[in-house]
């Protein structure tokens, strides 16, 4: 493509001048030659590479053709062409701007500066491109940074109604672990008190059987409600674990010492084989370990036939774990039907015998296990018998024993004197509470229906202990314990949570708030009946 060239000048003579030198250097250009300002200006509005310009023209000069290229075509190389101009005049039009000045007795020179002037204008061009590149580029990045943090901050917002919604339904699910918990247990504590109350009782050998038929019937239904409420916990993720190094060895005696009884009723045996060590430890949360424990023990005594064996025994497993095993001489699992064994409420068939069962355990004990990075398993044969295992990671460190089952020091209940203060709403517990003292004759139950009536009471009475419920019609038990620790007169009173709501969280919350004892129903009425010898016993003398 020939180079484009804008030339302002007068004389046709310097006009041929400067195209034959270009040409003889093998530049191949196109010159339109102009001498006034309208000529010039028009060349302007054309495509350009480069614009020649003598210094002097008598209707326009070079001066002013600079400064006009310069305001409409400054990317355009502008060369001076002069055959007068001084030193100086030339250095203040390079200082101004101009690409460079050739004197007319050197066109020699004008090859070279017209190649220079195009190099530095395409190198002028492409960083000005470059630059408008980078600038579009950290444009095109602002919108993107805008456009991404509009975006986060929709997502935070998204997220944040999620989270306040996850929490919502957390505080919804509790509230319904709570309210079940309450709700299920309150008529089991008029049905089991009052037929503990009945086993206390001189009866016949017929009215015996009939409380035994209430009391297991209700104890099969408390385990049942017991066993729902776990499961229920554990998928709204609120079980609550204590993992710490458990002594194996212990735990698997005290659990086989708490089946024994039920084995015994069978002609059953159970055999605990050797473990490999006697410190043997697993990181396990402690009570329900236990309580997997008794599951499977207690399924391997009641599935297995008469006269048979059960068999403990613990194997070491890779990667640090211990395999806790119990065998049983059973009828045993068909293969197809192993799958099913831990699906809650699937009992295989077994509803329809005379043993006792919610299908609920084996559910229950998986869960467990692996809310503690654990898990359970089976092996079967029919007609041989089946295994059931729990894995567990082995514990390091001091290993937790079991405790052994506090026994309430023998008091005479005789000497059980004192006023009681039962804060309770629900009529069914107090009469409950009254015929549990009636075998304490020398304590006077005193009744308030609510918690602004146990405080008053409490105040006025001074009873010797108290036994408060957590759901009032006025306030929370809670903020009834808290006002009695407020007040210095009443504050040593010993209270006793007597409450429905058997969550592990208000357990340890309101022992932590200065409760004595937490007592869920159904009641245990022995345990309330130590609990009253204990706190109200007065010794000879006094």
């Amino acid at each position: 493509m020939p180079l484009r060239v804008l030339h302002l000048e007068d004389d046709p003579r310097d006009a041929q001048l400067v195209y034959a030198v270009l040409s003889s250097d093998e530049i191949d250009c196109e010159i339109s030659v102009v001498e006034t300002r309208d000529g010039f200006l028009k060349g302007l509005n054309g495509p350009l590479d480069l614009i020649l310009a003598d210094d002097n023209l008598p209707q326009f000069d070079g001066l002013s053709a600079f400064a006009l290229a310069g305001e409409l075509r400054p990317d355009v190389p502008f060369v001076f062409l002069s055959g007068t101009i001084g030193e100086e005049a030339a250095v203040d039009r390079l200082k101004a701007g101009a690409t460079d000045v050739v004197v007319k007795g050197r066109m020699d020179r004008l090859p070279f500066v017209a190649r220079r002037a195009l190099a530095e204008a395409r190198e002028k061009m492409e960083r000005r491109k470059a630059e408008e590149e980078v600038l579009r580029l950290n444009a095109d990045l602002e919108q993107r940074v805008a456009e991404r943090t509009a975006a986060l901050v929709k997502s935070e917002r998204r997220l944040q109604v999620a989270r306040l919604e996850a929490e919502r339904a957390n505080r919804a699910k509790s509230q319904f672990l709570s309210r079940m918990s309450h709700d299920l247990r309150t008529p089991l504590n008029a049905i089991l008190g009052f037929a503990q109350l009945l086993e206390l009782d001189t009866l016949s050998e017929d009215g015996r059987e009939s409380v035994g038929q209430i009391m297991r019937g209700g104890g099969h239904l408390l385990e049942l409600i017991n066993e729902v409420l776990d499961i229920t916990r554990i998928e709204a993720g609120h079980l609550s674990l204590s993992l710490e190094s458990v002594n194996t060895v212990e735990a698997v005696n005290h659990a086989v010492d708490l089946v024994r009884p039920l084995a015994a009723q069978r002609g059953i045996e159970i055999e605990v084989g050797q473990p490999p060590s006697p410190d043997l430890q697993i990181h396990a949360d402690r009570s329900r370990f236990a309580q997997i424990l008794l599951n499977l023990l207690s399924n391997a005594v009641k599935y297995n036939r008469q006269n048979g064996r059960v068999t403990v025994w613990f194997e070491p497993v890779p990667e640090a774990r211990l395999r806790v095993k119990v065998t049983d001489t059973g009828a045993g699992i068909p293969a197809g039907k192993l799958a099913l064994l831990f699906n809650p409420f699937e009992r295989l068939g077994a509803e329809q015998s005379d043993v006792e069962g919610t299908g609920l355990g084996l559910a229950l004990a998986r869960r467990l296990a692996e809310a503690m990075g654990g898990s359970v398993g089976v092996v079967s044969q029919v007609d041989r018998g089946s295994t059931f295992w729990i894995e567990l990671a082995l514990g390091d460190g001091v290993a937790a024993t079991v405790e052994a089952p506090r026994t309430a020091p023998a008091h005479n209940y005789h000497e059980t004197n004192g006023v009681v203060l039962y804060v309770e709403d629900n009529l069914s517990n107090v009469r409950l509470m009254e015929r549990v003292l009636m075998h304490r004759p020398g304590v006077r139950l005193v009744h308030a229906p609510k918690g602004e009536d146990g405080l008053r009471l409490a105040r006025d009475e001074h009873p010797g202990l108290i036994f408060l419920d957590l759901h009032l019609p006025d306030m929370s038990g809670e903020e009834v314990l808290r006002q009695l620790w407020e007040d210095p007169q009443i504050r040593n009173i010993p209270v006793a949570v007597l409450s429905a709501d058997a969550t592990p969280g208000h357990m340890r919350r309101l022992l932590a708030s200065g409760a004595v004892e937490y007592l869920t129903k159904p009641l245990n009425i022995t345990r309330v009946m130590n609990l009253l010898d204990e706190r109200l016993h007065r010794s000879e003398g006094l």
